[in-house]
């Protein structure tokens, strides 16, 4: 296809509408998201969010199938959230793992989300609550 081949012509433009959703690129990999898609997949894990809260605020061990599924899955909650940059959200995310792992006497899980915790601290530029944590 002769088209592939050839470059496009200086000053041309392959797509010269404005994107009328308002999307922007990514930043990593050139990746297109509009601000909707970012809620939208951010709702799954808000909702997530507030469902591991409401189950832990009560003292002592939850009363769940698994707790290792249990700190296995508010791993991966913190992580999606840094993925997506929302360090604030991350930040809860495993402020919750901690007081988990605290409660099964889980040391190397403690550990895991004060690392985590720290590492989203420094990254705010919140040093020095990262050191008091």
């Amino acid at each position: 296809n002769p088209e592939l081949l050839d470059p496009p012509e200086p000053g041309s433009d392959p797509n010269p509408d404005p994107d009328p959703e308002g999307e922007r690129p990514g930043a990593w990999d050139g990746i297109r998201c509009s601000l909707s898609s970012d809620c939208a997949l951010s709702k799954p894990l808000d909702k997530a969010f507030s469902l591991w809260k409401q189950l832990l605020e009560n003292p002592g061990i939850p009363e769940v199938r698994s707790p290792e599924q249990t700190v296995s899955s508010l791993q991966l909650l913190g992580a999606l959230y840094r993925l997506q940059d929302k360090p604030i959200q991350a930040l809860e995310s495993f402020l919750l793992l901690r007081a988990l792992c605290r409660r099964l006497g889980d040391p190397l899980g403690t550990a895991n989300s004060l690392s985590q915790l720290c590492g989203i601290l420094l990254q705010l530029g919140c040093a020095s609550q990262a050191q008091v944590i």
